[in-house]
């Protein structure tokens, strides 16, 4: 069976031959990872990059497809696929679990969205440690409170956290980074335009939050014109890689961006929005003609997903194994029966059943 098992572990099944990371060892209760700096290397090359929000294995697939630099794994996309809004209710098992199915999906930097961290220093420091043995390139912790609530929703009140705070925060990140013997980067995300601070006080924070050890920066505005984020580029002058998720802000090009000192540029949701409004028509003509021939045109077919997903691989690997297994032979249930020979040999000797006297 040896060389079957050999065969098995050269196989790529579900594609799991790409994915460099998880290679782990167990230790006295912790995963020690196999360490992989190719990512965070390609995630921060120096040059400008566009990445893609994904919540599952599938939109992963489909964001390597089409080559984006990196992915996105943010708190919007994964609490509204599990029915819930943004507001720190899913926790971080959740997002765990959703990085651990991209990083088996593909090998493709990850940009975790990890909130306001989940917790104070302590909790920060753990979900970090387990964040980065998953295989995480970055991890972006904002300064709102623990009680956040999405940037992007409307009617709420805004309030950061003291810049001392989050700079705990920060410290905390790193000591987690170390524990995991990993070279993720820690991105210090600010909301001090979303609250209305303006581009001073955004500074004044990611300068904070760079001098004590963040990587890079992360700011978010609601200014559609994308005036606010430009000037604060341009301002911060290159001194830190700057992340940006420009949603409101849609006819801005990448172009203008990365002219201003953006070095990365994310669609952090549209996918997730584009199923939403592919499903939700689908479902809708579904119930009105309760026959799936008006949506046949309109939908992938099942073997363009089966191609994606790597069905193929389960053929080829059903087709090896039939190939490769040569079962042992197993011992008769019935007595052996001996030769006439064999008996009188038995005989002779005195092994007929009977003991001699």
């Amino acid at each position: 069976m040896t060389h079957v098992l050999d065969e098995l572990s050269k196989f790529e099944f579900m594609r799991t031959a790409k994915t460099k990371t998880n290679g782990s060892t167990i230790t006295n209760g912790h995963s020690t990872p196999m360490i992989n700096t190719d990512d965070t290397a390609r995630l921060f090359n120096g040059s400008a990059q566009v990445g893609v929000g994904v919540y599952d294995g599938l939109s992963a697939l489909l964001a390597e497809k089409w080559h984006f630099d990196f992915l996105w794994v943010s708190s919007f996309c994964c609490s509204a696929v599990a029915g819930m809004p943004d507001a720190g209710i899913i926790g971080p098992q959740e997002i765990l679990a959703v990085v651990r199915c991209v990083r088996r999906s593909v090998n493709m930097p990850i940009v975790v969205d990890l909130d306001s961290g989940y917790g104070d220093a302590v909790k920060v420091c753990h979900v970090v440690e387990a964040m980065a043995r998953a295989g995480a390139a970055a991890l972006c912790i904002e300064d709102n409170p623990i009680s956040k609530r999405c940037s992007l929703y409307d009617g709420y009140d805004r309030a950061l956290v003291s810049t001392k705070e989050h700079i705990a925060r920060l410290q905390a990140a790193r000591a987690g980074v170390t524990q995991a013997r990993s070279t993720c980067r820690i991105i210090a995300r600010t909301e001090a335009l979303v609250a209305g601070f303006g581009v001073t006080e955004a500074l004044r924070r990611a300068t904070a939050y760079a001098d004590a050890g963040a990587n890079a920066v992360f700011i978010q505005s609601l200014d559609s014109t994308g005036k606010e984020v430009l000037s604060f580029a341009r301002e911060w002058q290159r001194r830190t890689p700057i992340f940006i998720a420009p949603t409101r802000m849609p006819q801005v090009t990448k172009k203008e961006f990365f002219a201003a000192g953006i070095s990365h540029t994310m669609f952090a949701n549209q996918g997730l929005r584009a199923a939403h409004a592919a499903i939700d028509r689908t479902f809708g003509r579904l119930a009105e003609t309760g026959a799936s021939q008006v949506v046949e045109p309109d939908i992938s077919k099942v073997a363009t997903v089966a191609s994606l997903v790597g069905a193929q691989k389960v053929v080829e690997l059903e087709a090896m194994l039939a190939q490769k297994i040569i079962l042992p032979k197993l011992p008769s249930s019935r007595p052996e029966k001996k030769s006439t020979r064999q008996l009188v040999k038995s005989s002779r000797n005195g092994k007929n059943g009977f003991h001699k006297a």
